[in-house]
């Protein structure tokens, strides 16, 4: 496998124009591209994936001195994209003796401690069945998103930060319909994940999420790494980690909701006390959906090896 590899970029040097870092935690970005085939695009890439890693970093309150996180860029012949950390670490066990992971690329974050070496921490997928090459735009200045969005093109730098999303957190081992583990293990996402009280699906109950939705997190049937449902819970679709759409010309950021869900997992989020805000969902006559078939979506898992457990791989849209 050749994987061809971008110099290392500090998240500091590169959010001066979006507010100040936290911490010094930084991105490398390799590629995962065997017959460099798409070399036109690193750039770009690179350009969005650093942003996108730099603006979840900067919603921490703090991050262990020196972390590094490196992103693999693949390249596959699926629909859109994908990601999740490569791995995970073991954090003890939960109540009836089940085992507790947390995603790895947290974990780095906050421990300084890399769960599997010199390895990619994270790994994201871009489909090449034509979404890269003619859907994805690329922000010139995605740390100020400014530049207004082609009415015609989905935002990558939203891409960037759902799959940052499902890389800290929004992941999980569960069956996305009936929501059993597949063994005596599961993430600290998967430990506040119930069944619905009423009617099918799978809803997320930790306490500060619950405190700003007002009630149990309604999860995307069939793929809970997700927030939100196209009927019952459209009022989560404009959401990042939304698992219905995407719009075209439309930016997605991180919520107040995302930040209050990845502190019920634990991690020290910043702002994720402040009142529910997310953005407004454009008129559907301004924007194409971008739909991914999340209903028959099938997540890949992956058995217990002796302290790790890979993450789920999850999509996009």
């Amino acid at each position: 496998m050749s994987i061809n590899r971008l110099a290392l970029l500090s998240l500091l040097a590169c959010t001066a124009a979006a507010g100040p870092a936290h911490a010094d935690a930084r991105i490398e970005v390799v590629f995962d591209d065997p017959g460099s085939s798409w070399t036109a695009y690193y750039a770009d890439i690179q350009r969005i994936t650093v942003a996108a890693g730099n603006a979840w970093v900067d919603s921490f309150q703090s991050t262990a001195s020196g972390a590094a996180l490196t992103v693999k860029i693949g390249f596959d012949n699926i629909a859109t994209a994908n990601g999740r950390s490569a791995t995970s670490a073991w954090t003890g066990h939960s109540s009836g003796g089940i085992a507790l992971y947390q995603q790895g690329a947290a974990h780095e974050l906050l421990t300084g401690l890399d769960p599997n070496g010199a390895a990619a921490d994270i790994e994201v997928n871009l489909g090449i069945a034509g979404y890269l090459q003619g859907e994805l735009w690329f922000d010139p200045a995605p740390a100020l998103r400014l530049a207004d969005v082609p009415l015609d093109r989905t935002d990558a730098m939203s891409v960037l930060l759902h799959e940052f999303g499902h890389a800290l957190g929004f992941n999980g081992w569960r069956n996305g319909v009936t929501g059993a583990l597949p063994g005596a293990y599961q993430s600290t996402f998967d430990a506040l994940v119930y069944p619905a009280p009423s009617g099918p699906g799978l809803v997320f109950n930790g306490s500060r999420a619950l405190g700003l939705y007002g009630q149990a997190l309604p999860l995307t049937w069939g793929n809970y790494g997700h927030l939100g449902n196209a009927q019952e819970s459209d009022d989560l679709l404009p959401d990042l980690m939304n698992g219905v759409a995407f719009y075209r010309g439309t930016r997605y950021a991180i919520s107040t909701l995302d930040l209050a869900i990845l502190s019920d997992l634990g991690l020290p989020m910043l702002a994720a006390a402040q009142p529910l805000l997310l953005s407004a969902v454009p008129e559907p006559a301004a924007a194409a959906l971008w739909l991914g078939g999340l209903a028959l979506l099938a997540l890949r898992r992956r058995r217990p090896g002796p302290t790790a457990l890979k993450g789920a791989s999850t999509c996009a849209r």
